[in-house]
């Protein structure tokens, strides 16, 4: 039985397939939840099984360039990807997680953390998540199977 969209992720089409997905449900998910869309130009695609994975790292560095890792790798790419009004400069590949059951998840690009916090976060579907060195605006809804986010630094 099949119980997640996209993986497993064999090949870059399919990859790009779920990139897609990703910017093109996350934008819907803003827009429900604050009125407007967002741009984006890093996103996260989770892998659900260690040999995806794997195989996802050897696709991603095949598209760039090492920039840092979190979670997983992080390729800056070679050929940014233009979607949608975006322009996709960063894929990162989440390790395997058994609470990560979406496709993935993006970073909305916003001029300013503290404003947005201030005007939108009493908006349904939206949650700060503390880190020690930072936090984040999490956008969640239960008939979404991506996530975004917006990183205070």
């Amino acid at each position: 039985m099949k119980h997640y969209r996209f993986s497993p992720i064999e090949d870059e089409k399919h990859l790009l397939d779920a990139v897609r997905y990703v910017v093109e449900h996350a934008s819907d998910l803003c827009d429900k939840t604050i009125g407007m869309r967002l741009p984006i130009s890093s996103l996260t695609i989770f892998a659900h099984y260690s040999d995806e994975y794997d195989k996802l790292i050897k696709i991603v560095k095949k598209l760039g360039k090492p920039f840092n890792e979190n979670n997983g790798p992080r390729i800056e790419l070679s050929k940014p990807i233009k979607l949608s009004g975006n322009i996709i400069r960063h894929i990162r590949i989440r390790i395997p997680d058994p609470y990560r059951m979406q496709v993935g998840c993006c970073d909305f690009d916003v001029k300013s953390y503290d404003p947005f916090k201030k005007k939108y976060l009493k908006c349904k579907n939206l949650r700060v998540i503390k880190r020690p060195e930072y936090e984040m605006i999490e956008f969640f809804d239960p008939d979404y199977d991506v996530l975004a986010y917006i990183v205070s630094n």
